[in-house]
């Protein structure tokens, strides 16, 4: 066995320079912002930019909509089909669903295969109900042709299903259901999970005033990273934000490294999910716990599992974060199961970085919002809301209040305070449902 390394003393002297590295100055953001508004504003006038500004022909429900709709949620290894009521000013109820789960091999298999899995949960799921109109959450990039045709794009998430790319995903749904006799069941809109967080927090909105302001900002932080927004004169528009490029005046030398690295997706594409989305987060941190800035690295003789890429992930970064125990026991356990014996000034070390990574997350993410929403209202002089969900947002300890001190520093306090940031947790089914309730009556 390798000698280890002799113990040091000051943790945060060690990890001082990669602290430095993962916290961008206010100066750096600020121009983020401004380079986000100017992609947002070439986006819609058909120019080139990191943002496309997709059109999701989504409509602003009124919240008086009611019934039952089915629904699929499918943009990665995990998925439902589900039957959703809409009640009004009493929410939204789920009353049956059926997950599905596809193995890795299943990410290189057919589409017909594929579809046809998720056809199988959607009969599951809404038994003998009909009719009934179905919403369709399709998490991947995809070209929206109308409320109910979208024409798939490059697939990310280690995605490389043959027969989809370029095919309307929702033709291929309604053959699948076919083939299982769900006639019954009509496909009425695609969305993904972005515009339905931002479409149900406006039915909740709605439905309990009517005259309310629909929300303005839907924001998924999860494995993946993206934007929507309710642009004035442009509608309800998919902004695929995690494929804003302005991001190298903030970029360490480890999200530089990784993003030359991966090949999925390909180096210059989504740089700003592969800074701030959970797929990539304890990469992140396992880069800069191997190299904190030059100095030697946190556990000088790296055990197997560190120098195994993407072997730590968001949950890792999250629980290293949260541990605030004296002796950092609940770390200890963590790197005992995979293997990493530690000293507590190591843990303390790891513990420290750790937070450096979920606040740079927050400040990212802070500046990406602050760029749509002083598109939408430069001065930000009036109340603006976004609805946000995903997993990071959630499960980071602390995150809400990280993103609303990154606003204020940004942005000001006055303007910050007209930000209201929601937390939808498992949005994307009820929004999808009320995005296909909304189509099928118009």
């Amino acid at each position: 066995m390798a000698a280890r390394h002799p113990p040091f003393d000051d943790p945060a002297a060690v990890v001082a320079p990669a602290v430095a590295a993962l916290t961008p100055s206010t100066q750096s953001l600020q121009a983020l912002i401004g380079a986000f508004r100017r992609a947002i504003a070439r986006g819609l006038a058909g120019e080139p930019s990191s943002l496309k500004m997709l059109s999701t022909f989504v409509e602003q429900p009124r919240g008086d909509e009611c019934g039952r709709v089915a629904v699929v949620d499918w943009g990665g290894t995990h998925g439902r089909a589900a039957l959703v009521e809409l009640i009004g000013a009493e929410g939204t109820r789920t009353l049956a669903e059926r997950e599905f789960v596809f193995r890795e091999s299943d990410k290189s298999g057919s589409a017909e295969d594929i579809f046809g899995e998720i056809a199988g949960a959607v009969e599951a799921a809404v038994g003998r109900e009909g009719p009934l109109p179905l919403g369709f959450v399709y998490s991947f990039p995809a070209r929206l042709d109308g409320i109910d045709r979208a024409v798939a794009l490059s697939l990310t998430k280690g995605w490389r299903v043959r027969g989809l790319v370029g095919q309307d995903v929702v033709a291929l749904l309604r053959s699948a259901l076919a083939r299982r006799g769900l006639d019954r069941v009509a496909v009425t809109a695609v969305a993904n999970d972005t515009v339905s967080t931002l479409v149900l927090e406006s039915y909740r909105r709605r439905a309990r005033d009517p005259g309310a302001r629909p929300a303005d900002i839907g924001l998924i932080l999860g494995t993946g990273a993206n934007q929507a927004a309710d642009l004035p004169g442009a509608g309800v528009r998919n902004l695929e934000s995690g494929n804003f490029d302005g991001v190298e005046g903030v970029a360490s030398s480890w999200d530089r490294a990784l993003d030359s690295e991966v090949t999925d997706p390909a180096p210059g594409a989504q740089r700003f999910e592969k800074m701030t989305a959970g797929h990539y987060l304890g990469e992140i941190l396992r880069r800069a716990l191997l190299d904190p800035g030059g100095r030697a690295p946190i556990f000088r003789t790296p055990p197997a599992a560190l120098r195994a890429p993407w072997s730590l992930d968001a949950e890792h970064v999250s629980a290293f974060a949260r541990d605030g125990s004296d002796q950092l026991s609940a770390t200890a356990k963590t790197l005992r199961a995979l293997d990493i014996p530690s000293t507590d000034a190591e843990r303390r070390a790891l513990c420290a970085l750790a937070r450096a990574v979920g606040r740079r997350t927050a400040r990212l993410i802070a500046a990406g919002l602050l760029g749509t929403a002083t598109f939408i209202d430069p001065e930000l002089r009036a109340d603006r809301v976004v609805a946000v969900d995903g997993s990071v947002y959630g499960g980071f300890p602390g995150f809400p209040d990280l993103v609303r001190e990154a606003f204020g520093e940004l942005a000001g306090s006055t303007a910050a305070e007209r930000l209201s940031v929601v937390y939808a947790k498992d949005s994307t089914a009820a929004g999808a449902a009320v995005i296909a309730a909304v189509a099928a009556r118009r």
